[in-house]
């Protein structure tokens, strides 16, 4: 039980602490009106939004980040956008048809709708503290705090400011004077947003056509990137014009088919032994029978031959 109380007290506090947490990060980085601010930004919208080119060019190479982006911002309208002419400010430049959200640099943003021919487009400008107003404030302050010390006749000084001109106190008064007379405003602009408004539709298509061009200009790089790899090849042959000659000899030497060994000659076929006729050697034989009678029938050798087994057969010439 008492696990489960320490656990449900944990969770209530972290709840809290979010909670917390969330308060402090949607509080506005400095005090302003939004009366006030929306009315700042639609004076700067009919301040730039139709300037000529040389303003246009001067903005952008000498003017500040906020001229500089209001020139490209409107400039680009007529060029890429092609909104048209303008119309008219949706809802007269009113705090209630504006919107107002936190920067990331301790800035206010204001955005304002303006109507074009054929789109309408959103003014978004950025709001920072401006010290030096809070400067004049307080110097204009003690002013007339001095002025009119003696001139309060046991009144307040914010009882005095109202009775002489409808200013409920000496602050919305000293705002008043300083922003209609002296054009001075607890905040300045530093940098401005000008954008056209697409549907979701137009922008799913817009994004789809860029996404097809990225990868076809993609493809034919990686082309002309292997085209250019391919020629590389060539390359040593300009420093040495006889490598191509060599390359050649090299490269008809491997496709010229390397001849056969050539077969093994047959030997030679043994003379067939021809007999001799010796029909025609008649005599020839006789004397070679003779010869042989008479050497191999003596009788002292032990290997005589009688003459009744004695055959001359064949004459072979002795070469």
């Amino acid at each position: 039980m008492k696990k489960k109380l320490l656990l449900l007290i944990t969770s209530v506090v972290m709840l809290l602490s979010l909670a917390g947490c969330s308060s402090i990060d949607d509080e506005a980085p400095f005090e302003y009106k939004e009366s006030m601010m929306a009315l700042l930004t639609t004076n700067l919208i009919y301040q730039y939004k139709d300037i000529g080119d040389d303003a246009a060019d001067y903005y952008l190479t000498e003017g500040s980040e906020l001229e500089a982006s209001f020139a490209k911002g409107f400039s680009q309208l007529q060029t890429t956008d092609k909104v048209g002419n303008f119309v008219t400010i949706v809802g007269g430049g009113e705090a209630s048809s504006a919107t107002f959200e936190n920067g990331t640099s301790n800035d206010v943003l204001c955005t304002i709708r303006c109507q074009y021919e054929n789109r309408d487009v959103d003014v978004k400008v950025s709001y920072v503290k401006n010290k030096e107003y809070f400067k004049e404030k307080e110097k204009y302050k003690t002013m007339l705090e001095l002025n009119l010390e003696n001139q309060l006749n046991g009144l307040t000084i914010d009882e005095y400011i109202y009775q002489q001109t409808g200013v409920a106190t000496l602050d919305e008064y000293l705002d008043q004077y300083l922003t209609s007379n002296e054009q001075i405003y607890p905040f300045t602009p530093v940098q401005a947003e000008v954008s056209a408004v697409y549907s979701k539709a137009e922008l799913l298509k817009k994004a789809g056509a860029n996404t097809a061009i990225g990868m076809v200009t993609v493809f034919l790089v990686l082309i002309f990137i292997s085209f250019i790899i391919s020629l590389l090849k060539f390359v040593p042959m300009l420093f040495d014009p006889d490598k191509k000659a060599k390359k050649a000899a090299v490269e008809n030497v491997k496709t010229t088919p390397a001849p056969k060994p050539a077969a093994p000659a047959p030997a030679p076929a043994p003379a067939p032994v021809v007999a001799e006729d010796v029909s025609s050697d008649d005599e020839l034989v006789a004397v070679i029978t003779a010869a042989l009678y008479a050497m191999l029938s003596e009788e002292k050798k032990p290997n005589a031959i009688s003459k009744d087994k004695l055959i001359v057969r064949s004459i072979r010439r002795v070469k």
